[in-house]
């Protein structure tokens, strides 16, 4: 994922699931909310931080709830989210806005984020001074390593 837990993070937990369509990696930790505002000035996302406009009641309980959590996406208030993509090149296309119905995957923003580095980031505001940051990343079956052991290294 290329992107490191902080050292002040609480709570982090991570999980690899290897498929035969694609693996899934995910991160999750909690940060005060001036840690977390930090980290996300650190890492930005490519385009803009979006709001969701209403919580998705019908996600499956799949990624998260394996580490005790509910989905990110279950969450109307609190709740921001992002591609973080490293080395993405802004898309030579000019697409919709953001959230357009014929926008194809990996368009958002009109970045291209199809590249297998890029992160999708949520971060959720659950308490007044806490946030748990989410981490998801899809990868080629198979093809990709294993994520570092080390809370302190970057994972991916």
């Amino acid at each position: 994922m290329d992107l490191a837990i902080p050292p002040t993070a609480q709570s982090p937990q991570a999980a690899y699931e290897v498929t035969s369509r694609f693996d899934t990696g995910l991160l999750t930790f909690t940060l005060t909310r001036p840690e977390a505002e930090a980290y996300l000035a650190e890492n930005p996302p490519q385009g803009k931080w979006l709001e969701p406009t209403a919580a998705q009641t019908d996600v499956p309980a799949h990624d998260f709830t394996h580490l005790g959590l509910p989905e990110p996406e279950t969450f109307k208030k609190g709740l921001r989210y992002g591609y973080i993509c490293p080395g993405a090149a802004k898309a030579t296309a000019s697409p919709e806005p953001s959230g357009a119905p014929d926008m194809p995957y990996g368009m958002e923003d009109g970045f291209d984020t199809s590249d297998e580095q890029c992160v999708r980031l949520y971060a959720h505001e659950y308490a007044p001074q806490r946030t748990r940051i989410y981490l998801r990343a899809h990868f080629d079956p198979g093809i990709s390593s294993l994520p570092a052991t080390s809370p302190s290294a970057p994972v991916g």
